[in-house]
């Protein structure tokens, strides 16, 4: 926990004493169902807060009061547990189409006590087709090429709503145009070990 409570200090986020026992159940659950779901490939709480936690807390700063986000193909729930738990005056949805997955995700929510928690057990597409412009950002972390990830952003954000594809140290080789968007902002970033990642981050026009 000081370790976690140190990482998030760097990208402007002081943990409450709430918010670090929240992180502190979202391990224990996800350390106990990681090999039966094959969640991850970490094995230990600190691998889970270098690799994870705190790459996920890098989409922070896009998240605003009010501000309703989409994680796409949430698996073990990167980012977007860990941006529940940080923006609690937000609202989260988790989207996974893997029914086990999602009941896990489901046990997430009731474990860290997070009323900001929506899980759809459904694939991106059929949410996009059903709540078309409903989010204010859309994240996916390394689940889709840019191309599909903005093409289903199209369908699901607000206008002027953002999508953030959190990717590796090869982002600016992955970043595509799209009619629907503006420009991108790259924003690269390092986590423990100097292990680079990138936001590719759009706003819709």
């Amino acid at each position: 926990m000081d370790e976690l409570a140190r990482g998030a200090l760097e990208f402007g986020i002081r943990l409450s004493s709430e918010q670090l026992a929240a992180f502190g159940n979202y391990l224990e659950t996800l350390l106990f169902w990681a090999d039966r779901l094959s969640l991850t490939g970490a094995r230990t709480a600190g691998e889970i807060v270098r690799r994870h936690i705190l790459d996920s807390l890098s989409v922070a700063l896009y998240v605003q009061p009010g501000s309703r986000l989409a994680d796409l193909g949430s698996g073990a729930g990167f980012p977007g547990v860990p941006l529940a738990i940080v923006c609690p005056r937000s609202a989260a949805v988790l989207i996974e189409s893997r029914r086990k997955r999602a009941n896990f995700l489901r046990e997430l929510g009731r474990r860290c006590e997070l009323s900001n928690l929506e899980v759809l057990e459904e694939r991106a597409e059929e949410v996009a087709a059903r709540r078309p412009g409903s989010f204010d950002l859309v994240v996916s972390r390394a689940v889709l090429p840019i191309p599909d990830f903005l093409k289903l952003c199209g369908l699901l954000l607000r206008p002027a709503g953002l999508a953030v594809a959190m990717k590796g140290p090869r982002a600016s080789s992955e970043m595509a145009h799209d009619p629907a968007f503006f420009e991108p902002e790259l924003l690269r970033y390092k986590l423990f070990g100097q292990v680079e990642r990138a936001l590719v981050v759009y706003r819709k026009r």
